[in-house]
């Protein structure tokens, strides 16, 4: 891996080197493990069980980041003010690392997409012709570089990657706001639209749970819809996610503890989350805990037995809370 220092990292105490994080001299277990103090990678705890909302030590970005956990670390994309694709991870006993811009050259205008699909990370991304491409880090650590996902579809919104069923689903917004998704099985299966109608004004958000592939998508309207695919090429109608609330980005979500997450940012760039119980009851819509805002969709994972929600501030510095075992 290149030694370079990307254009925005700044100095801190762990020193990104191939093969991982190494450790300082002077810093001890005790202050570092993560496991042990939830201080190294969120703020202190509230009374909700999260942690206050907290900004990474560097690192700026103009759109939603991109979690992504992957052998025992935390790996996160984002878009950079340049929109170069930069990548940090957190180690659970070391803490976050220095930022490294993705080899290649590539730029987006638009949120990238990450996904562990065959053991490997995967990164999407909306190229600046409106493209989607991919990058993948092969098992001799290195990037492979970006190409072109086939098809040619275009999209004016970043995509969405999930696997379901020992698939990946890659999403987009189409052209005319209409939802596309396509199939990896190992080859590419061809772009297809999602039936039923529906439209989208910003990246579709999907995850496999609850005997199903969800979608979630902002509408025109600004609502949040739903759509769920039981079989292959068998799709629900889509329908509101119950509590009436409304984004102005695309919705983010999660499985965590056998529930769903869903995420969004709310009209007044709140951090709002409504939860699917396993028994398929909605919870309502409810602000995150810690007064958190943001001017793009927050987005989550689960890592550590935790949930993790980060979001692209005010400042456009990346901010970080989580959700305890407790």
């Amino acid at each position: 891996m290149q030694q370079q220092v990307p254009w925005w990292a700044q100095q801190q105490q762990q020193q990104w080197v191939p093969g991982g994080l190494q450790f300082v001299p002077g810093v001890t277990d005790a202050d570092t493990d993560v496991e042990r103090n939830l201080t190294t990678e969120g703020g202190p705890l509230t009374q909700a069980g999260w942690t206050t909302w907290r900004r990474l030590p560097a690192g700026l970005t103009t759109d939603a980041p991109a979690p992504l956990p992957f052998q025992n670390d935390l790996h996160l994309f984002v878009r950079g003010t340049d929109n170069g694709i930069y990548w940090n991870r957190l180690s659970r006993r070391t803490g976050w690392g220095e930022w490294r811009e993705l080899p290649g050259g590539g730029r987006t205008p638009a949120a990238p997409a990450a996904i562990v699909f065959g053991g490997r990370p995967h990164v999407f991304v909306r190229g600046t012709d409106s493209r989607i491409y991919q990058n993948t880090l092969g098992a001799n650590n290195q990037w492979g570089g970006w190409g072109q996902v086939p098809g040619n579809a275009t999209t004016p919104s970043g995509p969405w990657a999930v696997v379901h069923n020992g698939v990946l689903y890659l999403l987009i917004r189409g052209t005319n706001n209409d939802i596309l998704y396509q199939r990896y099985d190992g080859q590419w299966r061809g772009w297809r639209r999602l039936p039923g109608g529906g439209r989208t004004s910003d990246t579709p958000a999907a995850v496999s749970a609850q005997g199903g592939l969800r979608v979630f998508a902002r509408g025109t309207d600004n609502r949040i819809y739903s759509t769920v695919m039981v079989r292959e090429g068998q799709w629900t109608q889509w329908a509101e996610v119950p509590g009436g609330g409304e984004t102005l980005s695309g919705p983010g979500v999660v499985l965590y503890r056998g529930n769903i997450y869903l995420v969004v940012r709310g009209t007044d760039d709140n951090i709002y989350h409504n939860i699917r119980q396993a028994n398929g009851r909605w919870t309502g819509w409810r602000e995150v805990p810690g007064e958190g805002r943001t001017p793009s969709g927050p987005r989550g994972t689960r890592f550590a037995n935790r949930l993790y929600y980060f979001v692209r501030g005010t400042d456009n510095g990346i901010y970080v809370t989580i959700r305890t075992r407790r």
